[in-house]
């Protein structure tokens, strides 16, 4: 998991479908984890536990994606990853996505398509942790 960026420095990708999002969640960490892929899958997402404190998440077909790109509709392609690990106060938690993501693959409209979705399922995981009680801060980048 990368380390958050220090206050003060901008995230990179202004502009250009980067993003990430720092939670400060309450619970421990193999608790936090397992709400969070139980709730990115009941959206459609497929979770991989990579090694180390990170969920890769997918959604739609590569191989869809590559022949007909943005045109895939809702198998577009997408991936992201959340890391988490324990820190004060509870779990931190970050999502994050790459300035490229649907770029390859489906051009302007593809990195637009994928950004929304991004943004879409961050803002649904913030609400859905904070409904709980479970949100302690968050912090969005791009």
């Amino acid at each position: 998991m990368s380390v958050p960026t220090p206050a003060g420095r901008a995230a990179s990708g202004g502009g250009t479908g980067a993003g990430r999002a720092l939670l400060v969640v309450r619970g421990d960490v193999d608790e936090v984890r397992a709400r969070i892929a139980g709730f990115v899958a009941e959206r459609g997402w497929r979770v991989t536990d990579e090694p180390g404190e990170e969920l890769l998440l997918e959604r739609g077909s590569r191989g869809r994606t590559i022949v007909l790109g943005s045109l895939a509709g809702r198998a577009f392609y997408l991936s992201a990853r959340i890391g988490t690990r324990a820190g004060e106060g509870g779990t931190l938690v970050e999502h994050r996505w790459g300035a490229g993501a649907g770029l390859v693959l489906g051009g302007t409209l593809g990195r637009a398509r994928a950004a929304r979705a991004h943004a879409e399922l961050s803002q649904a995981l913030e609400s859905a942790l904070r409904e709980q009680g479970l949100l302690v801060r968050v912090r969005r980048e791009g």
